[in-house]
């Protein structure tokens, strides 16, 4: 761990917004995934550079304009399979409209923190290394 609290080395994982800033916010504490991971542990939140628009349209009320870069660090606690049953138990924690869409994961986020200043830089599928300037770069 350096002095910020953060690893060396960290992984990110790319959400569009909406999505990112209401995990930002707390209103979100389960990201929707057609796949799971094993990893667990500090994340950085990385927004993509195309938002869903159609969820943006849904939530007016909060700032998601920025897109492609860094803006939050949380920590990935678990990961499981939604049964049909616990997705709509657990719509207001992952948010997402409509019926289950197939086999898909909820990843469990705690400790979201929102980075001083957001950081510019490119996004990628499943989880990812953040660039080390990037890293270098994040304050909490």
């Amino acid at each position: 761990m350096t002095k910020d609290g953060l690893p060396r080395f960290l992984v990110a994982l790319s959400i569009k917004q909406p999505w990112a800033e209401l995990i930002l916010l707390g209103r979100k504490t389960i990201e929707v995934r057609s796949w799971p991971t094993d990893f667990r542990g500090p994340l950085a939140l990385h927004t993509g550079k195309k938002p869903d628009l159609e969820a943006l349209l849904k939530y007016p009320d909060i700032n998601a304009t920025y897109l492609g870069g860094f803006v939050g660090v949380t920590e990935l606690v678990n990961v499981e399979v939604f049964s049909h049953a616990s997705w709509s138990r657990l719509r207001t924690e992952h948010l997402v409209p409509g019926p289950m869409p197939g086999e898909v994961f909820g990843w469990r986020f705690r400790h979201v923190r929102r980075l001083k200043r957001p950081i510019d830089a490119n996004g990628s599928l499943n989880l990812f290394p953040v660039p080390e300037n990037a890293r270098q770069a994040m304050e909490l």
